[in-house]
């Protein structure tokens, strides 16, 4: 009898401290949203990346960045600002304070005016709990 009764209060202790856990380290998504209107932190030339090809003439833009140090996306409804941290060829990797951002640019595609060119490639934005979301982008950069 006294067996039993430790085995259910094992049983009941390993419950409680899982979902203690699941408590503690909630599963948060990540939902990259489009937005606008370029923020009035871009100054110059800028790039814009969308979700669809057939939008780039239209609003509903995924990320802006200002061909420099700074990008913005609408995630989880608020705008977040990302800092340029470091690049290696095509590949860029930017942060703030809850997330990062990884930029790799797949295709890039020059137009005749020499000052405005379409790019394609992949978003992951990763939290710091390791949640990620991948998209696909296609966009158009200029100066």
């Amino acid at each position: 009898m006294n067996t039993l009764k430790l085995s259910i209060i094992i049983c009941f202790s390993i419950l409680y401290s899982l979902t203690s856990l699941a408590e503690v380290n909630p599963k948060s998504s990540i939902e990259i949203e489009s937005f606008d209107s370029i923020p009035s932190g871009i100054d110059g030339g800028y790039c814009v990346f969308f979700k669809y090809p057939s939008k780039m003439r239209n609003k509903g833009h995924i990320m802006v960045n200002d061909l420099a140090t700074t990008a913005y996306m609408m995630i989880n409804h608020r705008i977040e600002e990302f800092t340029l941290v470091t690049n290696r060829k095509n590949v860029f990797w930017y942060k703030n304070k809850k997330f990062t951002l990884k930029v790799t640019v797949s295709h890039t595609q020059n137009k005749s005016d020499g000052e405005f060119y379409n790019v394609k490639g992949l978003l992951i934005v990763e939290d710091y709990n390791k949640n990620q979301q991948k998209l696909a982008f296609y966009g158009n950069c200029s100066w």
